[in-house]
């Protein structure tokens, strides 16, 4: 067998594609049994997210979380059949989640910054009359 994240080799001129993209040429058709895999996990894992978005609006708490785990159980085999790394997917939240953190702290106004645990003030008003 041969490994699945082995990189097949370049000719000269090509450039490698990004990671995580496919190639048109690369896919053999899909056998009768892998396609009622993928419509058996495709019903399965819509069912559980209806089912967790339908406990949420009920505000049912031990359905949403009975339902999560059933959905990530769900996930984990679609990552499973198609061969995803599920250190891969993780690492892609935690980027996004930093990320956001990140422009969100950028984004706050210079007045908002703390130092030492008190507001920093770009200026100080010492008078109320005008110039």
């Amino acid at each position: 067998m041969s490994d699945p994240k082995a990189r097949p080799s370049l000719t000269s001129g090509q450039t490698p594609a990004p990671a995580g993209t496919r190639t048109a040429t690369a896919q053999p058709a899909p056998s009768p049994e892998q396609l009622a895999m993928t419509k058996r996990l495709s019903q399965t894992m819509g069912q559980h997210a209806t089912a967790c978005t339908a406990a949420f609006i009920a505000r049912k708490h031990a359905d949403i979380i009975r339902e999560s785990a059933a959905f990530m159980r769900s996930l984990e085999a679609v990552w499973a059949e198609e061969g995803v790394d599920p250190t891969d997917v993780w690492t892609e939240l935690l980027r996004r989640i930093e990320v956001g953190d990140l422009f969100l702290r950028l984004n706050q106004p210079p007045h908002r910054k703390k130092l030492n645990g008190k507001a920093v003030r770009p200026w100080r008003i010492s008078t109320s009359k005008l110039p």
